[in-house]
C-alpha cells in the first residue's frame, strides 16, 4: 500500500487532539513549510550579515528564566519535531523559526484569526447554532468564538503577540544590542514572530479557510469524540509530515505585506486558492442531469460538459481543472448529479497547493528581511540604502569582545541616510534603519562592514 493510498486507513485510527478551527498541523505541516521557506529565502545571508556567522544554523539562546511563558508553550511541542530548545534554551535559528510556526495557534483561541474570505472580506464566523451546540456538548465548552479577525489584519494587530511590530522591534535589537547574548535572544524572538506570521499566511492555502467553509473545521477525524478539525489539513499532515513538505515552486514577490494575503488584482494567496479550488462544503449543489452544475460561488467554474456515462458508474467520475488536477468527484443517480471531494482528490490538490504555499511563505520571509544598507568608512561612517523612505538610522561599533557600542542615532536623510564620525577602534561597524520603504511599508534594514585591523 502506498503512502497516499493508506491515508484513509490511517485517518480512521489516528489519535491526536485537534481544536475546532485549528490550522495545518503546527508541528508537521507548518514547521515544514517554514523550514522550506527559510532554506529558499535570503534569511541565511541576512543573519550572517549582522553577525550570526552560522546563518540558519547559528545557535541562538533564550534563557528559560527570561521567558517562562514561552518555555511553557514550547514544552507542549514534541522534541522530535525540531522546534524545541534544549534545557538551556538553545537551538539553531532555523529551529526558532519553526517554533514560531508551531506556536502561532497558542493560545488555541488565536486559530480563529487565521481565516479570510476575499469575497466577503471577513474572517472566522461561527457555523450554524445546531452544529456548534453539538460541538459544545462533545467538548464541554460554553461557547465557540462567534467571529475572528481576518488573517491579513491579525498579522499587524496589537492583540497578536507575534505581530509585525514585534518582529521588527526584536530584529532591530538583534543588530544594536550590546552583548552577543542579548543579540542572540532578540534574534530568536524575531524569528519566532516571523515564523508565526508565516503560519497565518500559510493557513490561507486551505480552501475552506478562504471560502467561508467554517463547518469543514468541525469534522470528526476519528481520534476520539473531541478530535475535531479539518480533514483536508489532517491529510496533509499524514501524507507529508514535516520533512516531506515540498519545496517552493517559485518565490512570490510583492511590494506590500497585505498583498501576500490578498490583493486588488487577485494575486494574493487567499485570492488564488479561493478561486481555484472547491472545499468540502462548497462543491456544486446536487443538480438535475439536464441543468448546469449549481455553483455555491461563481468560481471555480466547472466545465460545461460532464461525462455522464462514467458518472453513472459506482465510483463516479472526476471533475478536473485545465491542468488535470482533481477538483471534485461527481456521480449520477436517479437523474441527479452529486459532488464531493474524497481523500485521493485532496492528495491531488495538496501536491499543487503545498509548493504554492511554500512559495508565498518564501516571498514573505524575504519581504520581512528585505532592505540592505551599505556602509563606507573613511574619516566618517557613511550609511546609504536603496528604496527607503523616512526613518531613523542607528550606527554601532563592535569591539574584539563582540560588544557593540552606539555611535549615534540620526534622522535619515534622502540619498545618503546618515553620516557619523568614524570610531577610533573596533572590528566592525553596523547600522540599522527603522522607518518605511519607498512604498510606505514599515521596514527594518540592516548592514555591516568589517573594519581593517
Amino acid at each position: 500500500m502506498t503512502r497516499f493510498a493508506s491515508v484513509a486507513v490511517v485517518l480512521a485510527i489516528a489519535v491526536s487532539s485537534s481544536t475546532p478551527a485549528g490550522a495545518w498541523e503546527p508541528e508537521t505541516t507548518h514547521a515544514g513549510l517554514a523550514e522550506q521557506a527559510a532554506l529558499a529565502s535570503r534569511l541565511h545571508k541576512a543573519l550572517i550579515t549582522i553577525g550570526f556567522s552560522g546563518g540558519l544554523f547559528d545557535l541562538l539562546t533564550i534563557p528559560p528564566a527570561d521567558a517562562p511563558a514561552l518555555m511553557s508553550a514550547l514544552k507542549l511541542l514534541s522534541p522530535s519535531h525540531g522546534a524545541v530548545p534544549d534545557s538551556r534554551g538553545r537551538q539553531v535559528a532555523l529551529g526558532w523559526l519553526a517554533a514560531g510556526a508551531a506556536l502561532a495557534d497558542v493560545p488555541a483561541s488565536s486559530g480563529v484569526n487565521h481565516f479570510f474570505d476575499p469575497l466577503t472580506g471577513k474572517g472566522w464566523q461561527s457555523p450554524s447554532s445546531g452544529l456548534t451546540d453539538g460541538v459544545r456538548k462533545i467538548l464541554g465548552r460554553s461557547a465557540l468564538p462567534d467571529s475572528g479577525m481576518p488573517a491579513p489584519d491579525w498579522v499587524v494587530a496589537k492583540a497578536n503577540p507575534f505581530n509585525l511590530e514585534q518582529f521588527q522591534s526584536q530584529y532591530a535589537k538583534a543588530v544594536t544590542a550590546a552583548t552577543p547574548g542579548e543579540r542572540s535572544r532578540h534574534m530568536a524572538s524575531a524569528l519566532i514572530a516571523a515564523g508565526a506570521m508565516l503560519h497565518v499566511l500559510g493557513d490561507l492555502g486551505a480552501p475552506s479557510r478562504v471560502r467561508s467553509d467554517f463547518a469543514a473545521h468541525l469534522d470528526h477525524l476519528g481520534g476520539g469524540p473531541d478530535d475535531l478539525g479539518s480533514r483536508f489539513e489532517r491529510i496533509a499532515a499524514l501524507a507529508y509530515g514535516r520533512l516531506g513538505v515540498p519545496v517552493p515552486s517559485r518565490v512570490v514577490t510583492r511590494k506590500h505585506l497585505r498583498d501576500y494575503f490578498t490583493a486588488k488584482d487577485g494575486s494574493g494567496l487567499a485570492d488564488e486558492i479561493s478561486t481555484k479550488y472547491f472545499s468540502e462544503n462548497t462543491v456544486p449543489r446536487p443538480t438535475k442531469v439536464d441543468d448546469k452544475p449549481d455553483l455555491v460561488r461563481a468560481k471555480p467554474v466547472s466545465p460545461g460538459r460532464l461525462n455522464l456515462m462514467v458518472a453513472g458508474h459506482e465510483e463516479g467520475a472526476t471533475l478536473r481543472d485545465r491542468d488535470g488536477i482533481c477538483m471534485a468527484r461527481y456521480k449520477l443517480e436517479h437523474e441527479m448529479l452529486s459532488f464531493w471531494i474524497d481523500d485521493d482528490c485532496v492528495l491531488d490538490q495538496l501536491a499543487v497547493i503545498l509548493p504554492e504555499v511554500a512559495s508565498y511563505e518564501t516571498g514573505l520571509l524575504d519581504f520581512l528581511f528585505r532592505g540592505e544598507l551599505t556602509i563606507a568608512v573613511t574619516d566618517s561612517v557613511v550609511v546609504t540604502g536603496k528604496d527607503l523612505g523616512q526613518g531613523s538610522v542607528e550606527v554601532v561599533v563592535e569591539d574584539e569582545r563582540g560588544v557593540r557600542t552606539p555611535l549615534k542615532a540620526i534622522q535619515a536623510q534622502a540619498g545618503e541616510l546618515g553620516r557619523v564620525s568614524a570610531p577610533a577602534s573596533g572590528t566592525r561597524v553596523l547600522a540599522v534603519f527603522r522607518g518605511v520603504d519607498a512604498n510606505g511599508e514599515p521596514i527594518v534594514a540592516a548592514g555591516a562592514l568589517q573594519l581593517a585591523r
